[in-house]
């Protein structure tokens, strides 16, 4: 039996699409019910479990997993740490297993529910295997990417490459090869935004994941829903490594990039 633990977002749906597609039994912890469940009980043919269970509750979602004798577990979707900041009452495990941290990077994190699940005898499936047709490969999808726009984007892009190294955050936005915004706890949309603010607009965001990055975890995604707050000439371009990146919805994301003037290059 197959866990897909579900942060927030579409891609979980993907996932779900790909065990439907292989006929491999599964079932749905949706992390932030409040989010996507019913999107995703809705997406599901019927005789698919999907249980609610706050993320913070970690005992609760090891004795499902448990109890359903569980071989395999795969975990995706946004999980906010930003979360681990608000008044929250965490169970004893998760208290545990964060206390036993030096640092609380979203690795370290991670690895550490890796470790635990391994205990119990359940193996954490990489999201590449499973998501590897989400893979973009290497060209322009939409727009025009001039001399000057290419400069940026591999100037963008080699600054978050060597902050990946720090494990701060996968996302820079650059302009004019100045550095406009650096993402750390608030996410992919706020440092989008601020680097608008800063920049005045027509700015170009790179996106890509640590070196080493493991990709059991929180492997890079962008799709529609990444351009839903954006306005025209906010943003010139956004590039990204192609095999550290998933796209979701590709056409979607095109067609809605072409109409916001928005170049996209996968690199």
């Amino acid at each position: 039996m197959v866990a897909i633990i579900a942060g927030t977002g579409n891609i979980p749906l993907h996932a779900c699409k790909y065990f439907v597609s292989k006929q491999i039994p599964f079932f749905v912890i949706s992390l932030f019910p409040e989010n996507n469940i019913e999107k995703i009980k809705n997406f599901l043919p019927s005789g698919v479990e999907v249980i609610g269970k706050p993320f913070f509750k970690v005992s609760s979602i090891l004795e499902i997993l448990k109890e359903k004798k569980t071989e395999k577990v795969l975990f995706i979707g946004k999980v906010d740490k930003q979360n681990l900041l608000k008044k929250i009452k965490l169970d004893f495990l998760a208290i545990k297993l964060l206390s036993s941290l030096a640092t609380k990077n979203d690795q370290d994190i991670l690895d550490r529910l890796a470790i635990e699940l391994e205990k119990h005898g359940m193996k954490v499936v990489k999201q590449d295997e499973v998501l590897s047709n989400l893979f973009v490969k290497p060209g322009i999808l939409c727009g025009d990417v001039t001399t000057e726009l290419r400069e940026d984007i591999d100037f963008g892009l080699n600054v978050a490459r060597n902050l990946s190294k720090c494990s701060i955050g996968q996302t820079v936005v650059v302009k004019n090869k100045m550095v406009l915004a650096v993402e750390a706890i608030e996410g992919t949309s706020e440092c989008i935004k601020r680097g608008i603010f800063l920049g005045k607009g027509d700015v170009v965001v790179c996106k890509t994941a640590r070196f080493d990055h493991d990709t059991k975890f929180d492997i890079p995604t962008l799709g529609p829903d990444s351009l839903n707050e954006l306005k025209s000439r906010d943003v010139k371009a956004i590039a990204w490594d192609s095999s550290m990146t998933f796209v979701v919805d590709e056409k979607e994301f095109k067609n809605k990039a072409s109409a916001l003037n928005i170049s996209l290059l996968s690199v």
